[in-house]
């Protein structure tokens, strides 16, 4: 059960911190273009090549940070996945898009428990039927 309230807030994580990477960007006035894709892309790729020593990120408010930020290379591909469908954003539009990315975020957080309830039913109806 903890390994999946874990895994929803990695997803959490990782989706709130692409709403930030959409939303700063067009506070600067940044649209969306084939370079920030590229540069988004590259940025995925290269976060995931040190995933592994970004594991290693230490505690705060006793939370082991490395079990997040091991996950958060999965951002700018997030990012470049939105910025793909719609290429031709304005600045406002990042914003807008940023605000959806995180409002799923924290709709995923706040289901949290209906996921648990409908895990464990799962996890009970399988015991029930194999006995």
């Amino acid at each position: 059960m903890e390994r999946c309230r874990l895994r929803i807030r990695r997803a959490t994580a990782v989706l709130l911190v692409s709403s930030a990477v959409l939303i700063l960007p067009g506070l600067a006035g940044v649209g969306s273009s084939l370079s920030f894709i590229g540069v988004l892309t590259i940025s995925g790729i290269a976060l995931a090549l040190i995933r592994t020593q970004l594991a290693s990120a230490g505690t705060a408010l006793s939370n082991h940070l490395g079990q997040y930020v091991s996950d958060l290379w999965m951002a700018p591909l997030v990012v470049a996945a939105v910025l793909a469908v719609f290429s031709d954003a304005s600045a406002p539009e990042l914003q807008a898009l940023g605000g959806f990315v995180g409002f799923a975020g924290m709709l995923n957080y706040f289901l949290t428990p209906v996921y648990l309830f409908v895990y464990a039913m799962g996890l009970r109806s399988v015991r029930a039927v194999t006995g």
